[in-house]
């Protein structure tokens, strides 16, 4: 079954479910108010028929029996909610499958202009590589994508990452279960950073041994106290003495614990989402390297993240609950604030050191689940054989990804060899441009471990950059040749640092005159080869195509078109040699400039 027809099964199967759990939902919303309106009613009845022992039952009985409800009420929300939310994750799939990427997150936050790549490939915003790729749910988990997308690891970790996606790839069922696990909770993602801060916060109170005595004894003394002025009348001032004594420690501690529930109060939905992720994997049994690894974090011999994290839930619980005026009583008594700020500090002393870990390896989980869901959308797409050599690169079939699949023309390719200049000239609207980011794009797909839009490609672990979209900035009085320079500069200078890079000059030097034009052009394509570089070139200068006589370090290839009548055919296809067509004068005359016939 295609993953068309896949995604669009499963969508009238969770919309089924979602549909049937809302009536039950409804009922039971029925049933709440019924409970509470009736237990109203029956402690009135009870309280003016003077019957104390149902007056009694009633207490008794109907908030347990409320409370049961509830709690069963929210379970049949939460899972309608999440069929809900995986029916949107299928109908998510069936827009990319259409090619519309409209609807998505374009992480426009992530551009940057002066990134080797990021910019000319369409890496981010409109129609853009983040839009086809990201699945995450996680704010750290998106910001993560991003980072991968901007950077490229080793050949051996590139590997693993791709054994890791090929296992989630073929679990549909798990791989959407934990979005939609993480969409439950999206809007409250933003507030961990601040629990994060929280928890790097040096201890207040835990170093004192005074107060772990305190909150140990001064409960017992208190209570022991109420017990006998109740039982043998002693008098009422020395329990109150006690009360005072609880006061006085609890101002001590009040401002702590007023910052502390004001920095956590708001992550504690965030934590249920992480929970909730974390409780998945950790259960989950996986066959790759990289996912084993990527478990082990959430492990030790005695202890799971996921009981450490409910832990904590449970005390930013009930120090969220301050706000309610009956714990104040039992805080006087109890020492409420105390108990709960130590076994806080002592929570962040034993784990601190594992929650950055726990975090770091959930954001990878999404990041890998992302490009899982986009692999097995893709299954046309292949994994590419990552090389030693760095400039190694080979395609067959090799297409844009960002472009229809309807759309889309492929090509075969191959390259090879440290100073190698592709110079590519063709017709204008032929296809060039477009090769170069196919190229640049699908070489940033294969260094994050995600599949290409090839049917085979090998490539080498190498440093993409580009230089296709320069412009000029009024704001700072740069034309467009010059806006051109400076990226060049930036290339040169990244050469300096001796990593292997691989470059894709479109149109280069076209802000200036044609012969400082071809001069340049050429000083740059000879003093490029000797660099530890390899790379494309596109142009309209066919003479550049002239170094390949006098050179073995320049390839020729090109994009031409055909002028049938007043049609202009072009078949985007890669040939070999210098381009023997073009079409300007064709393309002036239909927009009405009118051709000189000399």
């Amino acid at each position: 079954m295609e993953p068309r027809e896949i995604f669009q099964k499963r969508i009238n199967e969770f919309k089924e479910v979602a549909e049937a759990l809302k009536i039950q939902s409804n009922r039971f919303s029925i049933i709440r108010i019924v409970c509470f309106l009736l237990s109203i009613v029956l402690l009135v009845y009870f309280a003016n028929a003077g019957n104390l022992g149902a007056l009694l039952a009633v207490v008794l009985i109907f908030p347990f029996l409320f409370g049961t409800i509830v709690k069963y009420h929210n379970r049949l929300i939460y899972r309608r909610n999440h069929h809900v939310f995986l029916q949107t994750i299928n109908q998510s799939e069936s827009v990319r499958q259409e090619g519309n990427l409209k609807p998505f997150d374009q992480g426009e936050e992530f551009l940057d202009i002066q990134h080797p790549y990021v910019a000319d490939l369409d890496v981010f915003g409109k129609n853009s590589l983040f839009q086809l790729l990201n699945r995450t749910t996680t704010g750290s988990g998106r910001a993560l994508l991003a980072d991968w997308l901007k950077t490229h690891s080793g050949k051996t970790e590139i590997e693993k990452r791709q054994e890791a996606v090929k296992e989630l790839s073929k679990n549909i069922d798990w791989r959407q279960d934990l979005q939609a696990r993480g969409m439950h909770f999206q809007d409250e993602e933003s507030h961990i950073h601040t629990l994060l801060e929280w928890i790097e916060e040096p201890d207040r109170l835990t170093a004192k041994t005074m107060y772990w005595f305190l909150q140990i004894i001064m409960p017992v003394i208190t209570i022991a106290l109420i017990i006998l002025y109740f039982s043998y009348g002693i008098s009422g001032y020395i329990p109150f003495a006690a009360i005072v004594v609880n006061s006085l420690i609890l101002k001590k501690v009040f401002e702590i614990a007023t910052e502390t529930t004001e920095k956590t109060s708001a992550s504690i939905k965030a934590l249920k989402a992480y929970n909730s992720l974390i409780g998945k994997i950790e259960n989950t049994t996986f066959e790759s390297e990289k996912l084993q690894l990527l478990q082990a974090n959430f492990s030790h011999d005695d202890f799971l993240a996921s009981h450490e994290i409910k832990k904590l839930q449970v005390i930013l619980d009930n120090l969220e609950t301050r706000a309610n005026i009956l714990y104040w009583f039992f805080n006087a008594v109890f020492l409420l604030d105390l108990y709960w700020l130590l076994r806080a500090e002592h929570w962040k002393r034993k784990t601190k050191v594992d929650v950055s870990h726990w975090f770091d390896a959930i954001s990878e989980f999404e990041v890998l689940n992302s490009l899982a869901g986009f692999s097995f959308a893709n299954r046309d797409f292949c994994f590419p054989i990552m090389r030693d050599e760095s400039y190694s690169l080979s395609a067959k079939h090799i297409g844009h990804p960002l472009i229809k699949s309807k759309q889309r023309i492929s090509n075969n390719f191959s390259m090879k060899g440290k100073g190698k200049v592709i110079v590519i000239t063709g017709s204008n609207m032929s296809g060039k441009s477009t090769f170069l980011r196919t190229i640049g794009v699908n070489t940033v797909l294969a260094q994050i471990g995600a599949p290409v839009c090839a049917e085979e490609m090998e490539v080498g672990v190498i440093q993409v950059f580009t230089s296709m979209r320069t412009q000029d900035d009024l704001e700072e009085s740069v034309s467009s040749f010059y806006a051109e320079l400076k990226r060049l500069r930036q290339l040169l200078d990244l050469l300096e640092k001796d990593e292997p890079v691989l470059f894709m000059l479109d149109e280069i030097l076209k802000g200036t005159n044609s012969k400082d034009r071809h001069n340049g052009a050429i000083s740059l394509i000879k003093q490029l080869s000797t660099l530890n570089a390899s790379g494309f070139v596109s142009t309209h200068d066919l003479e550049l195509g002239n170094l390949a006589k006098e050179s073995d370090f320049v390839e020729n290839y090109s994009f031409n078109s055909q002028i049938i009548g007043d049609e202009i055919i072009f078949d985007y296809k890669l040939h070999d040699g210098i381009c023997k067509s073009f079409n300007a004068s064709k393309l002036m005359e239909r927009i009405g400039i009118k051709m000189n016939s000399n």
